[in-house]
């Protein structure tokens, strides 16, 4: 079994481990969907411990049959990141953890899991559609989070496979969603996808364009994805009095941001964060089975995983995303 351990330093050891008897289920890894916090735990800008395999969102197939679980060898299955302990308490949120960030991560010829992080191909569903279950989850919840009502405006910070699938998922329960981005292309793919307004903020002022398009309401709720070169001022005055504002990020992964306050306060806005899809997971299955969302547009590249390190190097110029093939 070859794995892909980041060093820290852009630069992976690739190990060679012995087949071992385990009673945990077998998979062979088919195709990978690296987040840019996979590149950060690449290049070593993530505080984590050392080598870490990366990676969190992966499909595989069945590599021995498991009857007492239903499995056939061969299957083709999602493989969930997410292990959520049992906790009877509702006044705490129960620590999540991450496969790729919290522990070792699916970029491997195999990964060993118990079958509750086994999730079977629904009927008719295609492997580079499977493979976006981890950022769908992740926009349920971002989504979820707050109340959107049918007819809500939802301003977006980001044309990313991410925010897409959010604007996405704002559009499928009759929100109003407004996507701004400075990049043409994630603008582009956003319109292939069915998001009606959108906003170069290269060529506009963001805000003076969500005034228009709200009819001078401003957005009821707004998101954005943590990335450094986006401030979170621009969410705060993106959105209305009393609104919602809600900061995303994959894997617990969060940028260091600084914002002045005071809209927070004289707007009354209630701000949250979204870090894992664990809870939404399933539903996020459901919903691509249904043929729900558009996943092609997403997809910039697909690649072999022949030289890592220059497919990991090569991240960085990517504007949307690129399937990996193990």
């Amino acid at each position: 079994m070859k794995v892909y351990k980041a060093m820290g330093n852009g630069r992976f050891n690739i190990e060679e481990i012995p087949p071992q008897e385990s009673p945990l289920i077998k998979v062979k890894v088919m195709k990978i969907l690296p987040t840019r916090s996979d590149h950060d735990i690449f290049t070593g800008k993530a505080d984590k411990k050392y080598p870490l395999v990366p990676c969190s969102m992966a499909t595989g197939v069945i590599s021995e049959s498991r009857p007492e679980y239903g499995l056939k060898r061969g299957q083709k299955v999602i493989l969930n990141p997410y292990t959520v302990p049992n906790f009877d308490r509702l006044d705490v949120f129960p620590q999540v953890t991450t496969y790729g960030y919290d522990k070792d991560g699916f970029l491997a010829d195999y990964a060993l899991l118990p079958v509750e992080n086994i999730i079977p191909f629904p009927e008719e569903m295609r492997e580079d559609e499977a493979i976006f279950a981890g950022y769908t989850a992740i926009a349920l919840a971002a989504i979820n989070c707050f109340g959107v009502e049918k007819g809500d405006y939802v301003a977006i910070l980001g044309a990313s496979a991410l925010c897409n699938l959010i604007a996405q998922y704002a559009l499928y329960l009759q929100a109003i969603p407004i996507v701004i981005d400075s990049d043409p292309n994630r603008l582009r793919k956003a319109g292939e996808c069915g998001i009606y307004y959108t906003v170069n903020s290269n060529q506009e002022v963001p805000y003076n364009r969500v005034l228009e398009i709200t009819g001078g309401r401003m957005a009821e709720h707004t998101i954005m994805e943590s990335d450094p070169s986006v401030l979170p001022q621009l969410l705060f005055t993106l959105t209305r009095q009393g609104g919602d504002c809600t900061i995303v990020s994959v894997n617990g992964y969060l940028n260091t941001m600084e914002a002045d306050i005071n809209l927070i306060s004289s707007r009354r806005l209630k701000v949250k964060g979204v870090s894992h899809g664990a809870t939404e997971f399933n539903s996020a299955v459901y919903l691509i089975a249904q043929k729900n969302l558009k996943l092609s547009p997403l997809i910039e590249d697909t690649v072999t995983l022949d030289s890592p390190e220059q497919v990991f190097n090569s991240l960085t110029g990517k504007s949307m995303a690129t399937l990996i093939n193990i």
